[in-house]
């Protein structure tokens, strides 16, 4: 085909799409139609900002913010004190704060706050009523093989607390805390698995007899009793409680590799 074929029915289909759009004359006097109907556009309205007032703000802020900071309230000393995410130094302080003997000064009341939401009535009403103990590493055998995390001893019933921040779980571990209460003589018992997650046990023959709790509930259980003491949470003790519960809420945030 020749080089003016080419052009010729280049220009032939050209011709033929240009006939089938719409008369530009009349394309032209919609638009224009169409514009005429746009709504015009409203006026924004003025800043509600008073701007001496904002002037104002600048200028004392700095001064307050500084009393603020020296009050120390924005201070977490657990965070300094380098407990971390140590299992050991973690079950310590949590110990502490489960003791109604404990110098928080807030008798058993959050021990019975997480029993509570573990549905464990019974030792609700017990650690309520009688004085028990907390030890941290409590012997179960007298070869010191097998320890607790955390043990709470009344008079008529035992808790065990297994704490996991970063470490797996190890053997046979939850079936020998098992075994130790099952031998214990009469009395309410009961175990607690204590994970960033709230994680069940590996053995599935032994996930019926155990209690999970998550480090986030731990931290859920003390907001709200540092929120239903009145004027607790202004006190040293609310403010250690409060920034407790900030630094455990961090073991599920830095979840690391381990399980």
């Amino acid at each position: 085909m020749t080089p003016s074929s080419l052009f010729r029915d280049f220009f032939d289909a050209w011709h033929g799409l240009h006939s089938k759009v719409p008369d530009p004359a009349s394309e032209m006097a919609a638009f224009f139609e169409a514009w005429q109907r746009i709504p015009p556009r409203q006026v924004p309205l003025p800043s509600a900002i008073d701007i001496l007032q904002f002037q104002d703000y600048v200028q004392t802020f700095p001064a307050a913010y500084r009393q603020y900071l020296r009050s120390g309230i924005t201070a977490n000393p657990w965070r300094h004190a380098g407990i971390g995410r140590d299992e050991m130094r973690n079950s310590f302080v949590l110990r502490w704060l489960l003791d109604c003997f404990g110098d928080h000064g807030q008798g058993s009341s959050i021990l019975a706050a997480l029993l509570d939401g573990l549905k464990q009535d019974e030792l609700v009403s017990l650690v309520l009523h009688k004085p028990y103990h907390t030890r941290v590493e409590q012997r179960l055998t007298d070869d010191g093989s097998s320890r607790a995390d955390i043990a709470i001893n009344g008079h008529d019933f035992t808790i065990l607390i297994e704490v996991k921040i970063d470490a797996p779980e190890s053997g046979d571990q939850i079936k020998r805390y098992l075994d130790h209460l099952a031998a214990l003589p009469g009395g309410k018992r009961a175990l607690i698995f204590l994970t960033p997650q709230g994680r069940p046990v590996k053995d599935e023959k032994l996930k019926g007899s155990v209690s999970y709790l998550s480090w986030s509930e731990v931290a859920d259980v003390l907001d709200t009793h540092i929120n239903r003491e009145p004027g607790l949470a202004r006190q040293p003790a609310g403010l250690l409680l409060s920034h407790f519960a900030e630094h455990i809420r961090g073991h599920a945030r830095q979840r690391r590799k381990k399980q």
